[in-house]
């Protein structure tokens, strides 16, 4: 997913950002056409080399709309259209101020080019505020609705391997009752934030309920997944935690895995998964432990 590194007030800021810097645009394009059919003179900026640049949605596009969206997969198309798109615009306009007739090809040009940009942004402000809709408010992750979504899309490609690893932080309580639950907000909050910035690209990461989570590795076998669940276990235990006023913390998880069966409903696999978090517990804690069919 393209924003699956971005937490969720990350998105927020983009998602806000975003509806600013297309307002600026419509606003542009208003002043364009104002500007051709009213037979006003242009304004300088449009006539520029960097016309693309010049105007605040093209300051956005090229500063903080490519450090947040950047990674998505039609990013650079945006502003490879917005290039041409202000091409076409000086020369339509110095057309216009020599008192000619607009190319029709010219004009086609332009009018795809502008299309192409709306069009793009908009699915992307559609994408943010469909994966903001979908998660948890607290840490970011994908909530129950999207958890379930998800999973029995992924059982629709079988036989395709999915590995789910249900995770739980240990000794949890202890921390709400010692700090208080703001504090093991935050710590949930960073918690989440650590996994979801080691997601893999078509990984997915959901929160199941209080301080338990569940990895969703795509393309993933058992041992596949136990070394994703290895490399995350080991990466935790070695993490400090910060929060302001108190001294680092540290913490460790359990894992419980089981391979995504598409014989039987995705809460049934959730459930096999959650058995071997149980067994996981058991066991010691900060390991992990793989569903075994009863005999």
């Amino acid at each position: 997913m393209p924003f699956s590194k971005l937490s969720r007030e990350q998105k927020r800021t983009a998602l806000n950002e975003l509806r600013q810097a297309l307002f600026q645009h419509e606003l542009w394009h208003e002043s364009f056409n104002r500007t051709i059919i009213c037979d006003q003179v242009p304004d300088e900026r449009d006539l520029q080399e960097d016309a693309n640049r010049g105007w605040p949605f093209g300051q956005w596009l090229h500063s903080a709309g490519l450090d947040r969206l950047g990674s998505h997969p039609s990013f650079p198309q945006i502003v490879a259209a917005h290039e041409v798109m202000h091409r076409y615009a000086a020369i339509m306009l110095r057309t216009s101020l020599e008192h000619r007739p607009i190319a029709l090809d010219d004009y086609e040009l332009f009018l795809s080019a502008l299309k192409q940009v709306r069009a793009q942004l908009v699915t992307i402000k559609h994408e943010l505020e469909e994966t903001l809709r979908n998660r948890d408010p607290l840490t970011g992750a994908g909530n129950h609705i999207a958890m379930l979504t998800t999973l029995r899309e992924r059982q629709a490609l079988a036989p395709r391997f999915t590995c789910l690893a249900m995770m739980d932080l240990d000794h949890f309580k202890e921390v709400n009752d010692t700090y208080g639950h703001a504090l093991g907000d935050e710590f949930l909050v960073q918690y989440a934030e650590f996994v979801m910035s080691h997601l893999r690209p078509y990984d997915e990461f959901f929160r199941f309920g209080g301080e338990k989570f569940l990895y969703c590795a795509a393309d993933a076998d058992l041992d596949q997944g136990r070394a994703i669940a290895e490399e995350l276990r080991e990466g935790l235990s070695r993490r400090e935690f910060f929060v302001e006023g108190y001294l680092p913390l540290t913490v460790t998880a359990s894992f419980g895995l089981t391979l995504l069966d598409p014989s039987v409903p995705v809460e049934q696999s959730i459930e096999r998964a959650d058995q071997a978090l149980r067994a996981a517990k058991d066991a010691g804690r900060d390991r992990i432990a793989i569903w075994q069919a009863p005999n």
